[in-house]
């Protein structure tokens, strides 16, 4: 081996001793940069852990009101039904004593008004002219007066048997009481009364008469509107069918027989 081939050689290893040496130190360094930062990183993380824990607890708190919010509006929605389902029993017994009033007043006082204007009974006729509305209001005003209620069926029976006699009375209407001008009104009040009972001499029970429309039917219209849930709703609309039903029925045209065929 000659000279220039040894110093190449020995440049060659300085070189990469260099390298090495280099190398060596920037492996140190960045150990050293890791040791400082793993050596600083407990105080952040503990700062972030921290934040971490207020954080946890305020939305902790938040969750819980939420919650509270929430378990109130459900116990609130469901008691709301249930106060809303109970049909309101006081004022639907006012709403009825407010009906039972309002056409007890009105059928006396177009009774009172009209007394003196009685025409000549006529079983087969109307007392008052079913030409005009006026005459119509008052036939059936007078037809859904509560007041027929009390009258029991011995007592519109013998109201029946005076309009069956009616023609006697006319004439010797001093055997009721009355006077050739009063007589008149008499039978016609014996008509009503008798009729608003009786059924071609068959009995009505109070709750499917005219007069007990009334007081026996609003109250229950006033609970089918008062309700909101649909069993409520379908029960009270059935009571209410059930009852219209049993007024056509017991109020139904018993001169003629009605067979299938008809119908």
């Amino acid at each position: 081996m000659n000279i220039a081939t040894s110093r190449s050689l020995a440049r060659l290893a300085s070189s990469a001793s260099t390298k090495k040496h280099s190398l060596c130190r920037s492996r140190v360094l960045t150990a050293t940069n890791a040791t400082a930062t793993i050596t600083s990183r407990p105080a952040t993380t503990a700062a972030t852990h921290q934040i971490r824990q207020r954080g946890a607890a305020i939305t902790a708190n938040a969750a819980n009101v939420v919650r509270r919010n929430l378990s109130s509006d459900a116990k609130s929605a469901s008691s709301a039904p249930a106060a809303n389902d109970a049909v309101p029993l006081g004022k639907t017994f006012a709403a009825m004593l407010a009906g039972v009033a309002t056409v007890m007043g009105f059928s006396y006082a177009a009774e009172s008004a009209t007394a003196s204007d009685a025409p000549p009974f006529d079983p087969s006729g109307q007392r008052y002219d079913q030409t005009t509305f006026k005459g119509r209001f008052c036939r059936m005003l007078l037809a859904c007066d509560p007041t027929l209620l009390f009258y029991s069926e011995e007592t519109a029976r013998k109201y029946g048997d005076m309009v069956a006699d009616y023609q006697r009375l006319i004439a010797n209407p001093a055997e009721v009481g009355e006077t050739a001008e009063t007589i008149h009104h008499a039978l016609w009040e014996a008509q009503r009364i008798s009729s608003a009972s009786l059924n071609e001499g068959t009995a009505v029970p109070h709750p499917f008469r005219m007069s007990g429309y009334v007081p026996f039917n609003g109250p229950i219209c006033v609970a089918m509107v008062a309700s909101s849930s649909t069993p409520a709703i379908l029960f009270w609309s059935w009571v209410n069918q059930s009852q219209n039903a049993l007024v056509n029925y017991f109020n139904r045209n018993m001169s003629e027989d009605m067979d299938n065929g008809k119908c």
